[in-house]
C-alpha cells in the first residue's frame, strides 16, 4: 500500500492588521484626571489600543489634548513640537513644592501693594522671547532612567535639572485681581507654565503658583474644535472638526501624489531625485519652504512622509507600508 503524501500547505506571511482609525482626535480634557486616563477612556470607546497623546496636561489642567490614533502614532516625533497657548491664573504670595495649587506649601509672603498693570506688564515682558528655563522637579524630565516626579514622590533627593532653552512668544496680562494674575501665554513646546510661575514669583519677590490652567490652542487647532471627553464617550463618533484623518494632518505640508515606483523606492529606504517631482508637488513652492512632504498613493492615501533636501532629493522618513496596496492598477502622475 502506497503511503499518502501529506498535502503541502502554502505558507502565508502574517501581516499586521491595519488599525480601523488613523488620524488625530482633539479631546477637551477635564480637570482631575491624567492625560493617560484620557487615552485609556478613548481606547475603551474605540476598542483598540494604538492611541497616544501628544503633549501631557497635568491633572489639574484642562483644555485641548490631541490624541494620535492608529498609524498616526508614528508621526508623534514630528507633531510634539507644536507651540501652545494657555490661559492661566497665577496666585501671588505663596510657593509650593510643585509650583501649583496641588502641592505642599513651602513658603508664604506678603504681596506688594504697589503692583499695578503697568509694572506687571514690564516684569512679564522680561520673560518674552527665548529664555533658559529650569524644569520643575515634578516633571517628566529623566533622572537615572525615570521621570523626576518618580523620585520626588518617593521622597528621594534629586539634582535640579539643567536649564533648557524655551520660547515665550507672548505673555498677555488679561487682568489682575489681587492676589491673582490672569494671563494668556503663547509658548513653544517644552516650556513649563509652572516654572514660569515660579520664576515670575521670584522676580516679584513674593512667590507665585499656578492656580488654574487651560490649554486653549495646540498648533493651529483651537479648543472650540475639540470634543469634550464625556461627549465623545457618549457618542463615540469620529467626525470633523475634532477628528482629522491621516491625509489631512499638517495641511501646510506639501503633497506629492506619487507613482508606485517612487513609493517602492522610499519603502526601500532610497532617496528619490527631487527635480523630476517638482511639477507634481502641491504647492510646488512649498518644497522650498517646508521640510516635510506628504507622499500619497495614486488613490490619495497617505503612504509616507519624506524629508525634503532641496534641491536634490526627497528622502524616506516615515513609511506606512500597511496602507499601500501596490497590486492595485492605478493611474499615477509622477
Amino acid at each position: 500500500m502506497t503511503a499518502t503524501r501529506p498535502k503541502t500547505v502554502p505558507s502565508r506571511k502574517k501581516t499586521k492588521p491595519v488599525p480601523p482609525h488613523n488620524g488625530l482626535l482633539l479631546v477637551l480634557k477635564p480637570t482631575g484626571i491624567t492625560s493617560h486616563d484620557v487615552v485609556d477612556r478613548v481606547r475603551r470607546v474605540l476598542k483598540f489600543r494604538q492611541i497616544g497623546h501628544l503633549g501631557t496636561l497635568d491633572p489639574m489642567a484642562d483644555g485641548i489634548l490631541p490624541l494620535a490614533l492608529g498609524v498616526a502614532t508614528r508621526l508623534t516625533s514630528l507633531l510634539i513640537n507644536h507651540d501652545k497657548v494657555y490661559e492661566a491664573a497665577f496666585r501671588l504670595g505663596v510657593e509650593t513644592d510643585t509650583h501649583d495649587r496641588v502641592g505642599v506649601v513651602t513658603a508664604e509672603y506678603p504681596v506688594p501693594d504697589d503692583l499695578d498693570d503697568a509694572k506687571l506688564r514690564r516684569v512679564l515682558d522680561a520673560f518674552v522671547g527665548e529664555i533658559e528655563q529650569v524644569p520643575p522637579l515634578i516633571s517628566a524630565k529623566k533622572y537615572k532612567g525615570k521621570p523626576l516626579y518618580y523620585w520626588v514622590r518617593r521622597g528621594k533627593t534629586v539634582p535640579e535639572p539643567p536649564p533648557k532653552k524655551v520660547t515665550f512668544y507672548a505673555i498677555e496680562l488679561l487682568r489682575y485681581q489681587p492676589p491673582v494674575l490672569h494671563l494668556r501665554i503663547h509658548c513653544s513646546a517644552g516650556a513649563y507654565i509652572r516654572a514660569l510661575a515660579r520664576d515670575l514669583g521670584r522676580r516679584l519677590g513674593c512667590g507665585a503658583i499656578v492656580d488654574a490652567i487651560r490649554r486653549v490652542r495646540w498648533g493651529e487647532y483651537e479648543e472650540h474644535q475639540a470634543v469634550p471627553l464625556a461627549v465623545f464617550e457618549n457618542n463615540g463618533e469620529l467626525k470633523p472638526p475634532y477628528f482629522i484623518p491621516l491625509n489631512l494632518i499638517e495641511p501646510h505640508w506639501p503633497t506629492l501624489q506619487a507613482n508606485p515606483e517612487t513609493i517602492a523606492r522610499l519603502f526601500r529606504g532610497q532617496p528619490v531625485p527631487l527635480t523630476p517631482l517638482l511639477r507634481f508637488i502641491r504647492p510646488p513652492e512649498a518644497a522650498v519652504e517646508q521640510k516635510w512632504l506628504k507622499v500619497l498613493a495614486p488613490d490619495g492615501q497617505l503612504v509616507a512622509v519624506a524629508r525634503i533636501d532641496y534641491p536634490d532629493f526627497i528622502k524616506p522618513h516615515i513609511n506606512f507600508p500597511q496602507l499601500w496596496h501596490p497590486a492595485k492598477k492605478e493611474n499615477a502622475t509622477s
